[in-house]
C-alpha cells in the first residue's frame, strides 16, 4: 500500500503536500488523538484516491456525528490525493464509501480544500447526477502567485504604489547597515546549519511568548526536521535567507510538489525588525517564483487576513469545507437541517 500511495502521490492531480505519505508519517504524532482513518478508493484494483478522516462530534449546533477531514494544525490544506484523470472514478468511489460506511455518522465533511480545482468540480458532477446535495461552507482565500499570465511581468508592477515605496525604502535603509544578499541553501554539508538557525529565530517574537513556535512542540520540531532532509533529497526544498554582511535576518521555507509550491513558515531576526527583512524577503519570493519555469502556482500557506502577502502577492487560493450528503431518509433530514442553519448563521453574520 505505501509504495502505491507514494506513486499515487507523485500521479496526483491536484499535489498536496500535507497528504503525502511522508508528509503524515511523520505526522502521527500529531494526529495521535484523532483516531483517524484511511480511505483507499480504487478503480479496476488501481488507487486512485485517498482520503483521512475522523469522525466528529457537533456541526452547526447540532449535536450530530458526521465524518471530518483528519487535519492536524500544520496541515494547511486538506485536498485529498486523487490520480490525474481518475477524478470521476473517484467522486463515485468517495459517495459510495459515505453510503456504506458505519451508520452513526451522518454526513462527510472534507475541510480546508481547493474550491476551484478539478477535484471539488468532479465531485459537483456526480452529486448532481447522483441527486446527492452537497454545499460549501467556510470559504475563504490566502494569497498566492499563480505564474500564468505573470511570468514575463515586472514583478514591482504587480504591486501596490504605496507598497512598492515602502519596499524600496526599507531595501534602502538596510543596505545602508552593510551588504544585503540573498542565499539559497544548495550544499548538503550546510543543511543541518541552516535548519538550526532557522528553528532558533522563527522561536522568537510573538511566537515564543505564545508558544507557538516549531521549537515550542517536539513533534513540530521532528516533523520539520524530517521533512526539510526528506525535500532536499529529492530536490523540492526551497530554503532561502537574507543576509546583512553574511549574517542571516530571514528566511523563507518552502517545499514544492511540482508545478506547485507550498510556503510553510519564515522566519526573521528581531534585532532588524525594524528594516521589515520580512517584507523584502517574501518579495524576492515572488521575483524567484515568477522566473522559476518549473512552478505554476505558490501556496502561500497564510491566514487569509495576512496584509502583507495579501499586499505582495499578486493572486489568491480559494479554500472551503465541502459537505456531503448520505443517502438515507434520516441523513437527508439531517443533512438539510445542518444547511438551513449554516445558511442562516451565515446570513446573521452579514447583517
Amino acid at each position: 500500500m505505501h509504495n502505491e500511495w507514494v506513486q499515487l502521490a507523485k500521479a496526483a492531480s491536484e499535489p498536496n503536500i500535507f497528504q503525502f505519505p511522508s508528509y503524515l508519517a511523520h505526522s502521527l504524532p500529531l494526529l495521535a488523538d484523532q483516531a483517524a482513518l484511511l480511505i483507499a478508493i480504487r478503480e479496476n484494483g488501481l488507487l486512485i484516491g485517498t482520503v483521512i478522516v475522523r469522525r466528529d462530534y457537533g456541526y452547526a449546533k447540532l449535536p450530530v456525528l458526521y465524518w471530518n477531514s483528519a487535519l492536524h494544525y500544520e496541515q494547511f490544506l486538506g485536498t485529498p490525493l486523487v490520480r490525474k484523470g481518475h477524478e470521476n472514478g473517484f467522486a463515485t468511489g468517495l459517495c459510495e464509501w459515505l453510503d456504506n460506511a458505519p451508520r452513526d455518522c451522518a454526513f462527510l465533511k472534507l475541510s480546508m480544500i481547493g474550491a476551484d480545482g478539478p477535484i471539488t468540480k468532479a465531485i459537483a458532477r456526480h452529486c448532481d447526477h447522483d441527486q446527492r446535495q452537497l454545499f460549501a461552507a467556510n470559504r475563504f482565500a490566502r494569497a498566492a502567485i499563480a505564474r500564468v499570465g505573470h511570468a514575463s511581468a515586472n514583478p514591482e508592477d504587480l504591486i501596490g504604489t504605496n507598497r512598492r515605496k515602502s519596499i524600496r525604502k526599507a531595501r534602502k535603509k538596510l543596505s545602508q547597515q552593510g551588504e544585503v544578499s540573498i542565499e539559497r541553501l544548495n550544499e548538503p554539508a550546510q543543511l543541518e546549519d541552516w535548519t538550526a538557525h532557522f528553528l532558533a529565530l522563527e522561536n522568537t517574537g510573538w511566537k515564543r511568548e505564545k508558544e507557538s513556535s516549531i521549537l515550542s512542540c517536539e513533534h513540530e520540531t521532528a516533523l520539520y526536521k524530517a521533512i526539510i532532509g526528506e525535500a532536499f533529497e529529492t530536490g523540492n526544498l526551497h530554503f532561502s535567507r537574507l543576509c546583512l554582511d553574511g549574517r542571516p535576518i530571514a528566511y523563507t521555507l518552502d517545499i514544492a510538489a511540482p508545478p506547485i509550491a507550498y510556503c510553510l513558515k519564515s522566519a526573521i531576526d528581531q534585532d532588524f525588525r525594524k528594516f521589515s527583512p520580512g517584507v523584502l524577503m517574501e518579495f524576492e519570493t515572488l521575483k524567484h517564483y515568477l522566473a522559476k519555469q518549473d512552478t505554476t502556482f505558490v501556496d502561500s500557506c497564510s491566514a487569509p487576513d495576512n496584509a502583507m502577502l495579501n499586499d505582495l502577492w499578486p493572486d489568491q487560493k480559494a479554500i472551503f469545507d465541502l459537505v456531503i450528503e448520505r443517502k438515507g431518509v434520516i441523513y437527508t433530514l439531517i443533512y438539510r437541517l445542518v444547511q438551513a442553519i449554516k445558511m442562516l448563521l451565515k446570513t446573521a453574520s452579514k447583517v
